[in-house]
């Protein structure tokens, strides 16, 4: 696993990403993958084979926040994602809309020689599902998790709203929430973003953040923990965090824009447009409401905030005003390329003693996978509160007890090889440590018993070590039609594999631009072609996939292409 994750480390552009500075960092990550089957179709996530663990471990992740995995219960097991090894799963997925929206929460498994402070900042005590506690406790079925005793539930849960809101709103996979070993409540969200402007889809969205708002302050300053939010709030809180606005007003003339549009120039953007900076954070109720909870990275002084601010946002206490740090792009204009987009991924902390201990904070926008890049914090953790935490404790509502999901063997795990059974294979060895001869027995002479099954490996071809192999692209060669067993010819000349059989006809497979080995296709539209063999790059569109616009999905394809002599 750990040299996978140190090749993928090699690309370009992951040799971009900060390693964390020691044994002590813990790293927070958020990222909007819009999709969790789509994330490995992107370089260089396409060489992990699907592996959710990997993928955490190359960007160093602690805790990962994910949103819009777009699955549900019915699938979530054709997705490696619920079911790791070196990390606990909590997932939330609609119970209406499937396939739509979707959160998780991924905590790495800390290992047993990691400092004690670490592993109480990775130690799960208490995991729920949803916002505002009328869903029923996965640890305890028979009753919700707002009318659990104290000690078993995590609490804060908001009275003024009736059952019939609290359910639809905890329907929709939007929210995770975990309780830390060290005294800490974390909330993974996918927060509604009210896309078509109606009246109805806004009340809803108020509705979400006031109870989650509402839900940390309680937590905090009634039961005295702290809360780290992260996730895809779908709020900018500043002027410089929303490109569209701000090009709206500079041709307006309301706002003067600077002469360099990223770095720390908002510093100068902000003091010339003061007043539109200021009205922007009350432009629309939801933004209003978030900067009402949050410490204004604008004008930080402790004189200027109201008693309900608490929450800081990381990122920008660590990055200042710089301008141009955007989370998500419309990349159907193609404005990811031209970085014109808008900062609506946040981590957010109540903690003073966190907050302090911040190394690094920033976005990743050369990370692809999605319209929105991961955001990271750094946590430097010296010291910090701690529950009394014995033996490793079990949640349902971990993903793999939640969903019922098992790993399954290997298909070829599942079958015997076809030998007698007073046969040992070579490898074995017996209390002289000497290897046995091994006996052959003759399949003409010797007529297998009624009762003993065939072995499955007799109906395939077993690949031929004599032969060449290619690993890529002839492997998926439609064309090319399974041959029938040769009985009583050379060795050489049977063939044994499709691979093979396309490598002895039409020679190796050369490499394309991307350096990735060709995909062997054939002319069929041209008539004056028509049945030519050609080597392309073996990436795939869209289109190949059945979306008929034809446009691209992660790395395009390249233009290389070889007629087959």
């Amino acid at each position: 696993m750990e040299s996978k994750v140190s090749k993928v480390r090699q690309n370009e552009p992951l040799n971009k990403i900060q390693n964390k500075n020691n044994c002590n960092t813990i790293r927070y990550i958020s990222f909007n993958v819009n999709g969790a089957k789509t994330l490995f179709n992107y370089h260089p996530w396409n060489q992990l084979q699907q592996n959710y663990d990997l993928f955490f471990n190359s960007l160093e992740g602690d805790v990962v926040s994910l949103q819009e995995l777009k699955l549900s219960p019915s699938n979530i097991s054709n997705v490696n994602i619920g079911n790791l090894t070196k990390f606990k799963s909590f997932i939330s997925l609609p119970k209406t809309k499937k396939g739509y929206s979707g959160v998780g929460l991924f905590v790495r498994i800390p290992e047993t020689d990691e400092p004690e402070i670490v592993r109480h900042n990775l130690t799960v005590v208490k995991a729920e599902e949803g916002l505002t506690g009328f869903l029923n406790s996965a640890d305890y079925p028979q009753s919700r998790y707002r009318d659990l005793d104290k000690e078993l539930s995590i609490g804060g849960y908001p009275e003024e709203i009736d059952e019939v809101k609290g359910l639809k709103i905890d329907s929709e996979g939007r929210c995770v929430c975990i309780e830390l070993a060290s005294n800490i409540i974390v909330f993974s969200l996918y927060c509604p973003a009210n896309s078509i402007g109606s009246e109805e889809g806004e009340s809803y969205r108020l509705e979400f953040l006031k109870i989650l708002l509402g839900r940390c302050h309680y937590l905090k300053h009634i039961m005295g923990k702290d809360v780290i939010i992260i996730g895809d709030i779908n709020v900018s809180l500043d002027l410089i965090d929303h490109a569209d606005t701000m090009n709206e007003k500079v041709k307006q003339k309301i706002v003067k824009p600077v002469r360099n549009g990223e770095g720390n120039s908002g510093t100068e953007f902000e003091k010339i447009n003061y007043k539109q900076c200021i009205d922007f954070k009350v432009s629309t109720p939801a933004r209003k409401l978030l900067n009402s909870y949050t410490i204004s990275t604008l004008d930080p002084s402790p004189a200027n905030r109201s008693e309900s601010q608490f929450l800081y946002d990381t990122t920008r206490y660590t990055q200042g005003r710089r301008m141009g740090m955007y989370t998500v792009w419309n990349t159907l204009t193609g404005a990811r390329q031209s970085n014109y987009g808008s900062r609506i991924d946040l981590i957010l902390t109540s903690s003073d003693v966190l907050l302090k201990s911040i190394s690094k904070a920033d976005i990743w926008p050369y990370i692809m996978g999605s319209d929105h890049c991961p955001i990271f914090t750094d946590f430097e953790i010296r010291d910090s509160k701690h529950l009394h935490v014995t033996g490793p404790i079990k949640l349902k509502f971990e993903a793999r007890l939640f969903y019922k999901l098992v790993k399954h063997r290997d298909i070829s795990q599942m079958f015997s090889v076809g030998q007698p059974k007073n046969i040992k294979s070579d490898t074995e060895s017996d209390s002289s440590s000497k290897k046995r001869k091994i006996e052959y027995v003759s399949r003409k002479t010797t007529p297998v018993p009624k009762n003993q099954q065939t072995s499955i490996g007799n109906f395939f071809f077993k690949e031929n070590s004599n032969l060449p192999k290619v690993e890529n692209g002839l492997a998926s060669h439609p064309e090319t039609e399974p041959v029938n067993t040769f009985i009583n010819e050379p060795a050489y000349m049977k063939p044994t594999s499709i691979i093979s059989i396309s490598n002895l006809i039409h020679g190796e497979a050369p490499e394309c631009y991307h350096g990735d080995k060709c995909k062997l296709k054939t002319s069929l539209s041209n008539t004056k072609t028509r049945g030519k063999k050609f080597w392309c790059c073996p990436r795939t569109t869209k289109a190949e996939a059945g979306n008929e616009n034809g446009s691209k999905i992660g790395e395009h394809q390249c233009s290389f292409f070889k007629w087959v002599k």
